[in-house]
């Protein structure tokens, strides 16, 4: 992360010095031209100012191509981190287990039914809510919304899921759906933020006959319906810390895949809907 830091800092700092270039060189040119130059200076001048023109053009395209890389880095980061989490998790249940078999078995052997039937109920509540999200064939999916369950958790968001389907014939990448998802849940939990109680999340996702559909909604505050389009343009942004960037590569990678992405909200919940197409057995 450090690396690619710096790595933008150099690129803005090489579009400075090109834009001093540039400057440097016009104000030449100006100051020739006024006082005479010869044919072959005007020439020089005037290839001086093209290349810096091309450079600066080139190292804003680079750091733009730098932007969408790193965020790709940073989703992979985070999907790794994910199943990391996901892991240790499952981990940790596993390692559990007997010790709660033998909790319940002495309660029950104790004739304390309604201690072992509370007990019970406990551990299966902690169980479910991994299971929940635990029925993608894709083991970065489950991760990232385990990840983004406990981040609803800790924020006092009462998120529910409702996963129908296995993903098998998913028509991208996985860390791209991934992503997709991830920056969805995420502009989701920012619009909560400002509720102080009653935050609800809602994640869908199952499959048709003509392929997979997700939905994710929440009850924060509506987006007006003027903003509807514009919010998935690159670098339009309502946060004053938002890139406006999310948003948009959501919609241009499920585009990318035949899908779509579209926004609906009132009063009552704010919902983004989302589809793809199956995978072709030829593809």
């Amino acid at each position: 992360m450090k690396r690619r830091f710096e790595l933008q800092k150099a690129l803005t700092l090489m579009i400075a010095v090109s834009i001093v270039v540039l400057a440097g060189v016009a104000a030449c040119a100006v100051y020739f031209f006024r006082t005479g130059v010869s044919p072959t200076g005007a020439a020089a001048l005037g290839v001086l100012f093209l290349i810096a023109v091309a450079a600066i053009i080139a190292f804003l395209l680079l750091k733009r191509h730098f932007r969408r890389l790193s965020a790709e880095v940073t989703q992979a980061e985070d999907s790794i981190s994910a199943l990391e989490d996901l892991n240790s998790t499952l981990r940790a249940q596993r390692h559990d287990f007997l010790n709660h078999l033998q909790v319940v078995y002495t309660l029950i052997d104790l004739k304390k039914f309604d201690d072992a039937n509370a007990y019970i109920e406990k551990v299966y509540g902690d169980i479910q809510k991994v299971g929940s999200v635990m029925r993608t064939s894709i083991p970065s999916v489950n991760a990232i919304l385990h990840a983004k369950q406990m981040m609803c958790a800790s924020r006092g968001i009462d998120v529910e899921f409702d996963v129908r389907t296995t993903l098998s014939e998913l028509p991208m990448e996985d860390w791209e759906f991934c992503r997709v998802l991830g920056n969805i849940i995420d502009n989701s939990i920012h619009a909560l933020e400002g509720m102080e109680a009653g935050r609800k999340m809602k994640i869908e996702i199952g499959e048709d006959l003509r392929g997979y559909r997700f939905r994710i909604s929440n009850n924060g505050p509506a987006i007006p319906p003027e903003l509807w389009q514009r919010i998935f343009d690159e670098g339009f942004t309502t946060r004053p810390e938002g890139s406006g960037m999310g948003l948009a590569i959501c919609r241009r990678l499920l585009g990318a895949c035949g899908g779509k992405l579209r926004v609906f909200s009132d009063d009552s919940e704010t919902v983004f809907e989302g589809s793809l197409p199956r995978a072709r057995a030829d593809s």
